[in-house]
């Protein structure tokens, strides 16, 4: 099974993933880098900071970066906001306003 490495780009900055990670082709490790810069989005919509200086680099066991992925391929598809089917908040309940009884 191929190795792919995620390296983590910040403006000039490059952090090269060292270990990687066995996955069976390209397209996995395209979804693998799509959870991982969704992850790291979400902790900077917590704690602060640019969204849109992030793109990680998908490369092979050579090194040959074969897909790269940045917050726009997180945020829109085809133009639109993008939706996930594991988004916890499209599961979230929705609380209806409740009605208090007067005291």
């Amino acid at each position: 099974m191929p190795r792919y490495f995620f390296h983590v780009r910040e403006g000039s900055e490059l952090s090269r993933d060292t270990e990687g990670q066995d996955l069976p082709n390209a397209d996995a490790a395209r979804r693998e880098a799509f959870a991982a810069n969704r992850e790291m989005l979400g902790e900077r919509l917590l704690h602060g900071g640019a969204l849109d200086h992030r793109t990680i680099e998908i490369a092979d066991e050579t090194g040959h970066v074969v897909d790269v992925v940045n917050v726009n391929d997180i945020l829109f598809k085809q133009g639109e906001f993008r939706t996930f089917s594991d988004d916890v908040t499209q599961s979230a309940p929705v609380t209806q306003p409740r009605n208090t009884p007067s005291q």
